[in-house]
């Protein structure tokens, strides 16, 4: 069965509990929190707030930026129109590494194996650090392998894609915002 976007979420964060070394009970004190709402929002019971996500990964001691995507699905919102190429490398990346805190980060090889062997181990590490973006096949499967679901990785792929197309050629556009007499076409 596959997992919801809130036990995803969960898993992630829970994970993340687990990898600290801090009790529910520290991390209750730090958010000034009731232990047992930490353990609802670790059990996917409950779904913590943007916000509260930023808190608890700060407590934790990592970067909340991989918990956007895991987050903004969990409470149902849908990407936002039209980013840069860099900005939808960034969503893909962290949204990615967000994933492979929810499977408790396997290894590459792990991750090579589950694929059946789909995804070569030295392109997953390329994957997660943001330095490659392979055709969706390849993403498919690597999201696939970690636990995700295609419908939550597939517009952050596409996203990319259509950005890159829409990005105006500096030689074109600078050709075409001359007048046509600096361009040697017109009289002049």
């Amino acid at each position: 069965m596959a997992a919801t976007a809130r036990q995803r979420l969960a898993a992630a964060l829970s994970y993340l509990q687990r990898k600290s070394g801090l009790s529910i009970r520290v991390i209750a004190d730090r958010t000034m929190l009731s232990p047992s709402f930490i353990s609802r929002i670790l059990s996917g019971e409950r779904t913590p707030s943007w916000d509260l996500v930023c808190h608890l990964c700060s407590i934790m001691g990592h970067e909340p930026g991989e918990f956007r995507l895991l987050c903004e699905a969990a409470h149902g919102v849908k990407q936002p129109p039209r980013q840069t190429v860099t900005e939808c490398i960034a969503s893909l990346k962290a949204a990615l590494r967000g994933l492979h805190l929810a499977a408790a980060r396997p290894t590459t090889e792990e991750i090579h194996r589950r694929s059946h062997g789909r995804v070569p181990a030295q392109l997953v590490a390329q994957v997660l650090r943001g330095d490659a973006v392979p055709e969706w096949e390849i993403v498919g499967a690597l999201v696939t392998a970690l636990g995700g679901q295609i419908a939550d990785f597939r517009p952050l792929w596409e996203a990319i894609h259509y950005s890159f197309l829409m990005t105006e050629d500096p030689c074109v556009s600078d050709l075409v915002a001359r007048r046509p007499a600096e361009r040697g076409d017109g009289p002049g």
